[in-house]
């Protein structure tokens, strides 16, 4: 999801290669000191909002993690990119090791902010040397844009477990206005029964009944299977809790949209929304021969999107979103007393929520293609543009051109 923005910044400054490293090597720093305070004073550090329960497997993560901060902060004075680099990946293990850790607090966070800062300063500031020496290596994404997207994978990532969660308080779906016993508009169910004294799991869809145990319908262990719709692993809280599940939805679908209102307001006034998302005759005439192109794996990087690339984010950008924020607001009995044309629209409350759940399927299928292609197309590249913003393209002279 991305802008074209031909217009490079302008070359950093000194001090951005002495930024880079002191950001990187205070984030190593400081971690280490974290580091010794929870094995010698985990009393006192709990005060912090450190948790005293900490595995050895975080304490590993953390010390190893603090190493590569401050390795890479020292390369980023000889090298930006390789100490970028290096510092980004303690970033990450750090990270991991909260995620193992699971109760920390602000001051274990605190090197993972300093050292991505750094990081960030370093990987930027070597690609807009490079991109001086190199014409293929383009300035193509604009930071609003970097922004927003890293913003949206993690709002649909926590939007899809708590709103499986959610889900769990009535495993079916339905068309029309109302629902319950004395009606037969159930187009999609996960449930289960018992059969021979043990407990089945299955997904039905339109009539059609498919085992599903262990994974949908039922979970757990053999000897003490619980009746979930979707597994504990897969919803946000793991456990069932309704009013938890719907805090954490709607706080993350406002910031969805929020995202989403910047992402418009840029496109529209940069261009970039008629430039790149929307659909034009050159795009459709193209696309066999770019469908081609990907099942030979021949891919051509360059400024501007190929017509696949045009079709997947028009469908993401003008259908899918659009569709699953205003089936959202439908649920809504607030909504449906302010806008009550939204009931008319989706067909009733019930019918919003089917169309929601399977816009949602749409996302999440768009979401695997979408790492599928990085991963086969060039991660490296793919990644780069979405952190510092600079592509490096494969196509001759190419240049975004308006499509009559």
């Amino acid at each position: 999801m991305a802008t074209m923005d031909e217009t490079t910044p302008a070359m950093p400054m000194g001090g951005g290669r002495w930024t880079a490293a002191l950001l990187s090597v205070a984030g190593g720093v400081i971690g280490a000191i974290v580091l010794i305070l929870i094995l010698a004073a985990p009393a006192w550090v709990a005060t912090l909002g450190v948790g005293q329960i900490i595995s050895p497997v975080s304490l590993s993560l953390f010390a190893v993690a603090a190493l590569f901060m401050i390795t890479g902060g020292l390369l980023s004075l000889p090298r930006m990119g390789l100490g970028g680099a290096i510092a980004l990946a303690g970033m990450l293990l750090w990270l991991i090791g909260c995620t193992v850790a699971k109760n920390v607090g602000w001051l274990v966070a605190t090197p993972i902010i300093l050292s991505f800062l750094g990081a960030l300063t370093g990987l930027i500031g070597n690609d807009r040397v490079e991109s001086r020496r190199d014409a293929k290596l383009i300035y193509r994404q604009s930071p609003l844009t970097r922004i927003t997207h890293w913003v949206w994978a993690v709002a649909l990532f926590f939007l899809l477990l708590s709103g499986l969660n959610i889900f769990n308080a009535r495993p079916q779906l339905y068309i029309g206005q109302e629902s319950g016993f004395e009606y037969d508009n159930t187009i999609f169910r996960i449930g289960s029964e018992a059969v021979d004294g043990k407990l089945v799991g299955y997904t039905q869809v339109l009539g059609i009944r498919i085992p599903t145990t262990g994974v949908l319908g039922t979970s757990g262990p053999e000897d003490n299977p619980q009746r979930r719709a979707f597994p504990s692993w897969a919803t946000i809280p793991g456990y069932y809790d309704l009013g938890t599940s719907r805090v954490v939805h709607f706080f993350f679908a406002w910031i969805l949209v929020g995202a989403l209102a910047a992402w418009l307001i840029n496109a529209l006034f940069s261009g970039h929304l008629w430039r790149d998302i929307i659909l034009k005759p050159r795009d459709i005439r193209g696309l066999p021969k770019d469908i081609i192109d990907h099942i030979r794996m021949r891919f051509e990087h360059g400024r501007s999107y190929s017509p696949l690339q045009k079709v997947a984010y028009f469908t993401v950008f003008i259908i899918l979103f659009p569709v699953i924020i205003l089936t959202g607001l439908t649920m809504s009995p607030g909504m449906d007393s302010a806008w009550p044309w939204l009931l008319d629209v989706f067909g009733g409350r019930q019918t919003a929520r089917t169309i929601h759940f399977f816009t949602m399927v749409a996302l999440v299928l768009f979401f695997i293609v979408h790492i599928v292609m990085v991963v086969i197309a060039n991660p490296i590249n793919e990644l780069r543009s979405m952190i510092t913003g600079y592509y490096r393209t494969n196509v001759p002279n190419d240049h975004a051109t308006e499509d009559k």
